[in-house]
């Protein structure tokens, strides 16, 4: 009974229950693995969410790669307490959630509305753009922006964080052996830089473009201004720019013990960490990887290679070869798909056309089939039995041929 109250489909299942809410474990199901998200589970969720300064925050940054940061002030209402109260639930095992109200931190990090919320990871921010008391409210829709960023810049791809890394995004996976120390420790770095670098580049991006936006929104009024259009300019001041970042298929680091994930590397994407560090970029939502540049040469643990490569895969990456994970029959149909999947005119097309040929088949069959002087003789039975046209189906006694077929002109049959 109170595995169907907690809707448990499969077992064995791990929640962890505060209240009438819960969260389930997919992690590893070691006796030290257990132990240990037990007890972060007890420090975010049990102690509460803690009060921190600029010192205590750059200790906790020390140990902890990923932190989120609440700012709030003295007008801060009881209902933003208990929003952010009720997020540490879904943190577990996953990242801290601190808060503070120090001015030296809000001015450090630009803030100068409040509340506002703050992904702090290896250095790197990322704000939560909403800034409306619904919006900050809004658990579903902080929850989603913290699954985008409560990863770590590059982690190591494990069972507990696998759908994290992989579940549609573009996955740069870094396939390493950590038994050379020199090789693994540069290449970790080159994952990491390429990591920095292209997050940069995407925020310039987007930045451009919502100012692009905001531009073609200040033109729109002071052209309804000039012309004194007040319909046009109530209709200019009424855009929304609603453009997040998330909109966006992401990109995602992680590297990938060649050793303990060798056999599933060796069957999906044909990878033996015994040839080398290689990377291969995934896409596991349409069942495609890339493992080689635009020169046909493997995609090295090189921040310039990666990013190349990422850059022709994200932004057309019809133009680069991928290859399946699954069989030639079915990667085709997926291939087929994803396209016009992206060009939603040319299913539209494909699909009117696809029906026209079927109407125009069937159209001509049936005008075949009712003709008189059609080789079917008068329809299917006609055709069998030599039926006339004005009896389809009924076969003549007195006919040229007779029942026998024999070819004579009415002659005699013996």
């Amino acid at each position: 009974m109170l595995c169907k109250d907690a809707k448990v489909d499969s077992y064995p299942t791990i929640y962890f229950f505060r209240g009438g809410e819960k969260v389930e474990y997919n992690g590893l199901r070691g006796y030290g693995d257990l132990l240990q998200v037990s007890e972060k589970a007890v420090d975010i969720v049990g102690k509460g969410i803690t009060d921190v300064n600029e010192e205590s925050f750059d200790q906790l940054a020390e140990t902890d790669k990923v932190l989120f940061l609440y700012f709030y002030d003295h007008a801060t209402t009881s209902e933003d307490f208990t929003a952010m109260n009720r997020l540490t639930l879904s943190l577990v095992n996953h990242a801290k959630l601190v808060k503070t109200s120090d001015p030296a931190l809000a001015k450090r990090f630009k803030i100068g509305t409040f509340p506002r919320l703050m992904c702090y990871r290896e250095g790197k921010t990322n704000y939560y753009s909403p800034l409306s008391p619904k919006e900050m409210r809004d658990l579903k829709q902080i929850v989603k922006w913290m699954k985008s960023v409560w990863l770590p810049l590059v982690p190591e791809l494990s069972v507990a964080n696998a759908n994290d890394i992989m579940n549609k995004k573009y996955a740069v996976l870094g396939i390493l052996n950590r038994q050379r120390n020199d090789e693994f420790t540069q290449d970790t770095r080159e994952l990491k830089n390429a990591a920095l670098e292209w997050m940069e580049k995407q925020t310039k991006l987007f930045q451009m473009e919502r100012q692009e936006l905001r531009d073609a929104k200040q033109l729109r009024i002071e052209e309804a201004e000039d012309r004194n259009d007040q319909r046009a300019l109530r209709a200019a001041k009424g855009v929304h720019i609603n453009i997040r970042e998330d909109d966006r298929k992401q990109v995602t680091f992680a590297w990938v013990d060649g050793q303990f994930w060798q056999r599933w590397l060796k069957t999906t994407y044909g990878v033996d960490i015994k040839a080398g560090e290689r990377v291969i970029i995934a896409d596991e939502e349409n069942n495609r990887y890339w493992d080689s540049t635009t020169s046909g040469a493997p995609i090295m643990p090189s921040r310039t290679s990666i990013l190349e490569t990422l850059s022709h895969i994200v932004n057309s990456p019809e133009k680069l070869r991928a290859k399946s994970t699954v069989g030639p029959v079915k990667g085709t149909v997926l291939t087929v798909r994803t396209f016009l999947g992206r060009h939603p005119l040319l299913l539209l097309f494909t699909f009117i056309a696809t029906m026209m040929l079927i109407s125009m088949s069937l159209k001509g069959n049936i005008r075949k089939t009712r003709s008189p002087g059609g080789s079917n003789g008068g329809g299917v039975v006609g055709g069998l039995f030599g039926g006339s046209p004005s009896f389809p189906g009924a076969f003549s006694l007195d006919s040229k041929d007779g029942m026998s077929g024999n070819a004579g002109n009415g002659g005699k049959v013996d």
